[in-house]
């Protein structure tokens, strides 16, 4: 038998572009505002210029668009980006919107009419149908596919396909919320007692997980499933088990925002909590930075020596993307409060700025009180604060001033280094189409610069892939200095680091589909990155 392969030619189409990474879109007052840099060391970017102020939103879990409700009108909208928007062809005024795990589906509630407006196609060719729904749910979902809604109910989880019959997969009267799997039929739900999987075309349900559940968030990506309880506890479900991370939080809601990371809070105060999934941690992304407070007025000094203070971290940095939590100790009780304020200042040794290094409350600074007759220090009511490391090489310089009863300008000091490293891939994704082929690549570069990216394609098992020169050999190395420079020499990088979003565009002769995937290394001046594939 004679085996034919295809051969793809491909070579690069126009220059890189680099650009500050998305975490994803938070809906809030009224507004949307971006959240760029990665976890750990992520910042709020300014509201979307979307030219209407918003009532309700909710995102795409891949971040590609969103829907919201114009407070005016209250006419459902379906947003890009870059803050262009399209009114949706649904009737007005939802009670509910739910976005599929995928994106391409929505799902929208209606009390007045019992019904169901159900968006398939999203985002780009949306085209919608009604389902009746004859009971107010608590939690509504929808397929990747839009055929099937599911809704928890005081009765039990009912879900209907296009027929409008519906089929109950779960009798109980405690179930809390309910998230379909991506690209697939099954529904996952949350009781008060259990985890369950149900799929409405084979009936029947089984056990995922069992305990006792206060359940505020349930979400699911290709790799895993995540429940976070109110009490602050997340469960990370995957082929591998079980995972518990405690958030100390509240939880609002699971909000995936891409494959491995989900919002966890919906207060309009406080930090962004953000779950790492992969990483099995929860990171804050600081709000704007609160009022300074005043500074009390010293009191008469008493003849006592103030006690020494220390700054302790833990755990103590040693590297990016941490966030450790800072404590104050005093070496002895004091007979009065001791106020202070901790300064953060951060020296780059590969040059530029790195906004992200900041406190979880925001900004450079934070107060703390030490309690008379104690020897920890409180931060508006809390044991720490948490601050992030950042992305640039450089120190960190933490210092402890007191305000009352005596001023110390400093009272403490603690620093650290982080040292120039090779470039740190987090994520490599890929897009064909006729023609052409896309790769996206994102991480960070501590010094600040990237001279160069190896790509190494790899081709379907019917094909081979070779360079525009005829050579049999699918690694194509492309100079990215001009861009990276340009990037890390504008002062919007400042914003968030060495932090990067880059974006390279291939021309492709033969069929782009015979690419399956692509291997990235990037180098920088202190080495190569470790390679990192495509999902």
């Amino acid at each position: 038998m004679r085996i034919v392969f295809a051969a793809v030619f491909f070579c690069v189409a126009g220059a890189a572009q680099v650009s500050a990474p998305l975490v994803g879109w938070l809906p809030e007052a009224g507004a949307i505002r971006p959240v760029r840099g990665l976890p750990g060391a992520a910042v709020l970017g300014d509201p979307l210029r979307v030219g209407q102020v918003l009532a309700a939103a909710a995102a795409s879990p891949g971040q590609d668009y969103l829907l919201a409700m114009a407070a005016g009108t209250r006419q459902v909208l379906r947003i890009s980006p870059a803050g262009s928007w399209t009114p949706l062809e649904v009737p007005p005024n939802p009670d509910q919107m739910v976005i599929s795990p995928s994106g391409s589906s929505a799902a929208l509630f209606y009390p007045e009419t019992g019904s169901v407006e159900v968006v398939t196609g999203l985002p780009g060719a949306p085209a919608a149908r009604q389902a009746l729904v004859p009971v107010s749910p608590r939690a509504l979902a929808v397929s990747d596919d839009g055929r099937w809604i599911a809704a928890a109910t005081p009765e039990g989880v009912l879900a209907w396909d296009a027929s409008g019959v519906p089929r109950l997969l779960y009798s109980g009267d405690d179930a809390a919320l309910v998230a379909f799997l991506p690209q697939s039929s099954s529904l996952l739900i949350a009781t008060a007692g259990q985890l369950l999987s149900a799929d409405p075309d084979a009936g029947g349900a089984s056990v995922l997980a069992q305990g006792s559940f206060a359940p505020a968030g349930l979400s699911a990506s290709p790799d895993r499933i995540v429940l976070a309880d109110k009490n602050g506890t997340i469960y990370l479900i995957d082929s591998g088990g079980t995972a518990v991370v405690d958030c100390q939080c509240h939880p609002g809601g699971v909000f995936a925002m891409g494959r491995d990371v989900f919002r966890l809070t919906t207060a309009p105060a406080g930090p962004v909590l953000l779950l790492d999934a992969s990483a099995g941690a929860v990171f804050a992304v600081p709000r704007a930075a609160a009022a300074p407070r005043r500074a009390a007025r010293p009191a008469q000094a008493s003849g006592a020596a103030l006690p020494a203070l220390t700054i302790n971290l833990s755990p103590f940095p040693n590297g990016y993307l941490q966030q450790p939590a800072l404590t104050i100790s005093a070496s002895a009780p004091y007979s009065s409060d001791i106020t202070g304020t901790v300064t953060l200042s951060f020296a780059s040794s590969a040059g530029g700025a790195d906004s992200t290094i900041q406190f979880s409350t925001g900004g450079t600074s934070v107060n703390f009180t030490i309690p008379a007759g104690s020897t920890q220090a409180s931060f508006s009511g809390a044991p720490s604060v948490k601050f992030s490391t950042g992305t640039v090489a450089g120190t960190t310089t933490l210092t402890a001033s007191i305000t009352a009863p005596q001023p110390v300008a400093a009272a403490a000091v603690q620093s650290f280094t982080t040292t120039p490293t090779p470039p740190f891939i987090s994520n490599v994704s890929f897009t064909t189409a006729p023609g052409s082929a896309t790769v996206v690549v994102t991480g960070f570069s501590s010094t600040r610069d990237v001279a160069s990216a190896v790509f190494n394609f790899a081709p379907a098992s019917n094909a081979t892939i070779n360079e525009s020169n005829n050579t049999s050999n699918p690694n194509l190395a492309v100079s990215t200095s001009p861009q990276f420079q340009a990037w890390f020499n504008s002062t919007t990088s400042y914003a968030t680091g060495s932090e990067f979003t880059l974006t390279v565009p291939f021309s492709v002769s033969g069929n782009s589909a015979d690419i399956v995937a692509v291997t990235v290394t990037l180098i920088n001046s202190r080495g190569a990155s470790t390679p990192v594939s495509s999902k």
